[in-house]
């Protein structure tokens, strides 16, 4: 009867087992399109086998199987890999759709960009340097030259947009960073709870690690479990949980971008940690490539306002040394007449300097306009573009006579006995100049030819940057931002502009094919990571990837060793039955 009985509760443990089994592979198969579902399989071991009495002394014999535990087929190693990698994927996915903006705001192929603009308007004064007495000819650079301002601020205001646009981004990715951590926390609490008692909370594991997964999409993350199966998970130096708790990350009051030095006309934020009030600084994934498109962007601006910093600065100036038609002059310092023409772009007469702050690299725009508080005049990024404007003078009736397309020096060249060759520069009055477009030779000249060519071919465009320089010009010598001049080591001026001594075209050419090579590269390592990340997740899929076939084959065997433990129990039964109700009737 005993071994009847433990026979009987040995297929009961083989119809639990096979059940439990058959429902496991079938939670297995609902949920092989479930994203972060891993794999279960069920732990069987043998039970304790129970000794019995024989003929020929006792014997042991196994009382059946037992489960240990429903455990899912994760590969944490397959999972460090993952999202160390996954925030670098996303960083370069993300720069490259910045990079794909940026393209299409310089875009020339229908030559009616920027680099067109400046082509444009050099070869107006190219034209106008042969017709200098033609009104179309000098009304077209003036055409051109308020052509090329106005692409260079609206590209300005395109980059602006786009900045704004990544810090709403930023805000709503910060958002769902915050919806993750608090979710993590939630689940970090039930995991506990549930497995208090020996258990695994499979699913909610599961469900905690895509979480951890989608967080990674937005920065580095490192991870740990704790004692209690909760996790603890740092960045950037930051531990934004810790089991049950966890830290806030928000947005920072927005500050004005000229609080930082450069003027960019935008509001510019961080990433603050609530709780201690201190910037979190993300170092991979999609926050850090926001926080550098913003910073590409402003770049960008920046060349533009070089630009514009040495169309205000030394073409005005080239401008203002050359005669109009109507030949007004002044008396300067030294007691000679000089022209007295207005400024090609920017307000009147006034002058504007350049300004350079060696301690942060940056460029600025003095305007020396005595209407103006003395924090006014300094102009930095975008102000130095909004400056841009052609002269209002130009707008007047028979505005294009104040256009100085003539010369106001002639070059007096003397070789002495060694064969050195010495420049002098002399004034050419007004009634006797001949070649009226040799000034605007001068300034076409300005577009593609570098600073150094320029001095050194001692043409009379060369007193903006040399030390031959009469007093109303010398407004290219280098200044701090208190209009101090630097000098170089051996104590003399400096001479450069915005540009240091690159020409107009070659700064902005190189700008674009820097921006290509950038493009370029990051839709390089993209690809690259896209590659690393489709192999890291083959390599997790096979592991905790639900296979149907292997699925199928198990709910086959299960089925039929559940059939099989039940119709030996069905024997047994049967046994038991005609040993209770059929044995023992003799003398009934």
């Amino acid at each position: 009867m005993r071994a009847t009985f433990s026979g009987l509760n040995t297929m009961v443990r083989g119809i639990m087992a096979n059940q439990l089994s058959l429902d496991t592979t079938g939670h297995n198969i609902t949920n092989a399109g479930t994203e972060g579902y891993s794999r279960q399989t069920v732990t069987l071991a043998t039970t304790y086998s129970e000794e019995r009495g024989g003929l020929h002394g006792g014997v042991r014999v196994g009382t059946g199987v037992d489960v240990l535990a429903v455990e899912r087929a994760r590969n944490v190693y397959a999972d460090i890999q993952y999202r160390n990698e996954n925030p670098s994927q996303k960083y370069y996915e993300t720069m490259a759709v910045n990079y794909d903006k940026l393209e299409t705001i310089f875009d020339d192929s229908q030559n009616l960009g920027i680099e067109s603009a400046l082509n444009k308007f050099y070869q107006s004064w190219v034209d106008l340097s042969t017709n200098a007495s033609n009104a179309s000819s000098r009304t077209h650079v003036i055409e051109q030259g308020r052509n090329l301002s106005d692409l260079l601020q609206t590209a300005t205001a395109e980059l602006q947009e786009q900045i704004r646009s990544e810090y709403e981004d930023l805000k709503s990715e910060i958002k769902q960073v915050d919806d993750i951590l608090n979710e993590i926390v939630m689940f970090n609490k039930q995991i506990s709870a549930q497995e208090v008692t020996g258990a695994t909370a499979n699913d909610l594991r599961d469900r905690r690690d895509l979480l951890v997964d989608q967080l990674s999409n937005y920065m580095n993350v490192s991870f740990s479990e704790n004692a209690n199966g909760t996790y603890q998970i740092n960045s950037g130096g930051v531990t934004l949980i810790n089991g049950p708790t966890r830290a806030h990350l928000v947005m920072s009051d927005g500050v004005s971008s000229s609080a930082y030095g450069t003027d960019y006309g935008i509001t510019d934020y961080n990433i603050k940690v609530k709780e201690s009030n201190l910037v979190f600084t993300p170092q991979n994934g999609i926050l850090k490539a926001r926080f550098d498109s913003i910073a590409e962007d402003k770049a960008y601006i920046d060349k533009l306002a070089d630009i514009a910093s040495f169309m205000l600065t030394a073409f005005n100036e080239q401008h203002k040394q050359g005669w109009d038609m109507d030949g007004n002059s002044k008396v300067d310092s030294n007691g000679d007449t000089v022209p007295d023409t207005i400024n090609f772009y920017g307000q009147g007469n006034i002058n504007y300097q350049y300004r350079y702050d060696a301690d942060f690299n940056k460029n600025y725009l003095y305007k020396d306009d005595d209407s103006l508080a003395p924090e006014d005049k300094l102009l930095s990024g975008v102000k130095i573009i909004s400056e841009l404007e052609v002269n209002a003078k130009f707008a007047e009736n028979r505005g294009d006579r104040y256009i100085a397309a003539a010369t106001s020096y002639d070059v007096i060249e003397t070789t002495d006995a060694d064969g050195n060759i010495s420049r002098d520069y002399k004034i050419k009055p007004w009634n006797e100049r001949t070649g009226d477009g040799t000034n605007a030779v001068y300034l076409s000249e300005l577009f593609n030819i570098s600073q150094d060519t320029i001095v050194s071919d001692g043409k009379a465009n060369a007193l903006i940057f040399s030390d031959n320089a009469p007093t109303f010009t010398k407004k290219m010598v280098l200044r701090d931002l208190n209009g101090n001049e630097i000098l170089d080591a051996n104590g003399n001026q400096q001479y450069a502009t915005a540009l240091t001594t690159l020409s107009v075209n070659s700064l902005y050419q190189k700008s674009m094919s820097t921006l290509g090579i950038d493009a370029y590269s990051t839709d390089v390592n993209y690809d690259g990571l896209q590659a690393i990340m489709t192999q890291i997740t083959n390599w997790r899929d096979s592991t905790s990837g639900v296979d149907w076939n292997e699925e199928l084959t198990n709910m086959i065997k299960f089925q039929k060793g559940f059939a099989s433990c039940s119709r030996c129990l069905n024997a047994m039964d049967e046994c038991l039955d005609r040993l209770v109700n059929s044995t023992g009737v003799v003398g009934r």
